[in-house]
């Protein structure tokens, strides 16, 4: 075998033991494991009601697309709970934090106690990404964990495919202006780092 084909092989094993690291990968980009949705009424989308997560927050109300270039995507999503449809560029006037995650990611799981403590604060808005995921399985997961923090539904993957992003969970701090000023792919590794970034980054205290 070449030396070229060697170093070839590396540097793609190298890409893939630094995704597992990282997080959870998105489904075209070589998945760890996970649960996906068989048929498309696993993967229904909630419209509200009874067919809601009722566990969790309403979906905060949202405008019209603030059309920054270095804000939100302009995508409107379906609420997870109670709620109407999230356009997620029209979220502004609060700073937030924008995760994606899915039930069949294990530090998607490990991270969402500090998420919910940071909500808990009422300092900075936490809006969850449910993406490639069964309604079952996240609210099983929501429940399981006292999880009350909203999250819009993603079957599609189409937020994480927007923001470019591949790795799960991933969060975006987002100012109250609407601009993304910075970006995490993978899991905090503890509350402090979680509190410490959103004090650098959105200027606001979560102690």
């Amino acid at each position: 075998m070449s030396v070229s084909c060697w170093a070839s092989r590396a540097a793609v094993l190298v890409v893939m033991i630094a995704t597992v690291l990282a997080g959870c990968a998105a489904s075209d980009e070589g998945a760890g494991e996970r649960v996906a949705p068989s048929d498309s009424s696993a993967a229904a989308v909630p419209t509200g009601g009874a067919g809601s997560v009722s566990s969790v927050d309403p979906c905060p109300a949202s405008g019209e697309p603030v059309g920054r270039g270095d804000g939100v995507p302009e995508l409107e999503l379906p609420c997870l709970g109670a709620g109407e449809p999230v356009q997620m560029a029209g979220l502004t006037g609060r700073p937030r934090l924008i995760n994606i995650w899915a039930s069949w990611c294990e530090p998607c799981r490990d991270e969402m106690p500090w998420l919910q403590r940071a909500h808990d604060t009422g300092e900075v808005d936490v809006l969850g990404v449910d993406s490639e995921d069964q309604v079952p399985a996240a609210a099983s997961l929501l429940v399981d964990l006292g999880v009350t923090f909203p999250s819009v539904f993603d079957p599609r993957n189409e937020f994480a495919r927007e923001v470019r992003v591949i790795t799960k969970p991933t969060t975006l701090f987002v100012s109250e202006e609407g601009e993304v000023v910075f970006v995490l792919p993978g899991a905090f590794e503890s509350y402090d780092e979680l509190r410490d970034l959103v004090m650098t980054h959105l200027e606001v205290d979560v102690s």
